[in-house]
């Protein structure tokens, strides 16, 4: 069979156990595919496979009722758990994609789909870089989408999702960009999600410049905590939907910065970036009726109904008081795989950034990591990030090349 027809049972392989692969079992499953689940520890599987037997499934619980669906494995062997899958879609941290690329590499079959949602932060970059002669030898198509297309939170391990909300609409990146492609891969993934719509997206770039969590985590948690005075809070913040019009500036401004970047590769490249879009606009996109407010961008995101409830990470003290937990994903992951990607790159394009820079500054600290020293993308923590930087890319056309 070719990857994306429908004479069979399409095989996906998810790599990662978080709160979307839980999501990704069911969904998949219920959409008529069988899924591998692939995770790279054996205290993961363990886990995984007791909470899986209890449940006798993975159960995603939705507004509109439940579906439940069991994995054909979990298993820690990537030879197992690769070999014969049509599409191996990576949902993990981007902190962790080039070890599963690393250990998914020896097994992939010719024609294989490999790619992650989301794939923020270079990940094409990453890919090409771990991947090598593989991709062409093997004839594999590599893509990364714009934004992970469910808000959910597991409930219990292995066994029960809370799907809170799903996008309407997402842009995937793809290499061979070519019509037949598009054809046979984005059939497969509409074919697996229920309500969102897969859309070509163009060149990475757009990818990695996009106005997603990579950016929003770091910028909001900024946001937030910039003027922290250090003493415990009584409650709680709400995360996006506390917004307000300093936290908007921020985010919009960023947007800005991007753009402007952007603007710059495309006056100097043939590269297909029209698909970006702002932070509002591209807000508005994927999340539509959910957004009651569209008259800012701090009430876009304070009116988003996707949002709701939804906390910023904290750890609680003994006397039920808060602080501010800055030492998870939406810094030590966000940074060197999400804003400082978009800062390396404006660095390319010599797009002067000073609010990208006081958040990215701000937050390096509060993780003890070292990202941009003296306005450049230099510091030590740069070789484990996705910058252009950590490549040897100098222009953007070796950039636009890569």
């Amino acid at each position: 069979m070719e990857s994306g027809t429908t004479d069979k049972r399409p095989l996906v392989t998810v790599c990662g156990g978080g709160n979307a692969a839980h999501v990704a079992i069911g969904m998949f499953t219920d959409q008529g595919a069988d899924v591998n689940l692939y995770l790279s520890f054996e205290e993961e599987v363990k886990a995984f496979r007791e909470g899986c037997k209890k449940n006798d499934g993975v159960t995603v619980l939705t507004d509109a009722g439940s579906y439940k669906a069991k994995p054909k494995m979990i298993t820690n062997d990537p030879a197992v758990a690769i070999t014969g899958a049509d599409i191996i879609l990576i949902i993990t941290p981007a902190f962790a994609h080039e070890a599963v690329l690393t250990q998914i590499m020896p097994h992939l079959h010719d024609g294989a789909y490999v790619g992650a949602i989301p794939g923020p932060g270079g990940f094409h970059m990453l890919a090409k870089h771990i991947l090598g002669d593989v991709i062409s030898a093997k004839n594999l198509t590599l893509f990364a989408g714009g934004a992970l297309p469910w808000v959910c939170r597991f409930q219990q391990y292995g066994a029960t999702v809370q799907l809170q909300s799903e996008k309407a609409n997402i842009y995937v990146s793809y290499s061979p960009e070519t019509q037949e492609t598009w054809e046979k891969f984005g059939h497969l993934l509409n074919q697996l999600h229920k309500n969102t719509v897969f859309h070509p997206g163009g060149h990475f770039l757009t990818v990695a410049l996009w106005c997603t969590n990579a950016m929003l985590h770091p910028a909001i948690t900024y946001g937030i905590w910039h003027d922290w005075d250090g003493k415990p809070v009584k409650e709680q913040p709400l995360f996006y939907q506390n917004c307000d019009e300093f936290t908007g500036n921020v985010l919009k401004t960023i947007s800005d910065e991007i753009r402007a970047a952007k603007e710059v590769i495309v006056s100097k490249t043939d590269a297909d970036l029209s698909k970006w879009q702002p932070i509002d606009d591209y807000t508005i996109d994927v999340y539509g009726e959910n957004v009651k407010d569209r008259s800012s961008v701090a009430k876009i995101f304070a009116s988003n109904l996707a949002y709701r409830g939804l906390k910023a990470p904290c750890n609680q003290l003994d006397d039920g008081t808060f602080v501010p937990n800055f030492k998870m994903r939406y810094l030590t992951d966000d940074l060197p795989h999400g804003i400082v990607v978009m800062r390396g790159i404006a660095e390319l394009c010599g797009v002067p950034t000073p609010m990208m820079d006081k958040v990215i500054l701000w937050a390096q600290e509060k993780i003890g990591h070292e990202y941009l020293v003296d306005g450049k993308v230099v510091g030590s923590d740069v070789s484990h990030s996705g910058c252009p930087q950590r490549f040897g890319i100098k222009t953007v056309e070796e950039l636009v090349a890569w």
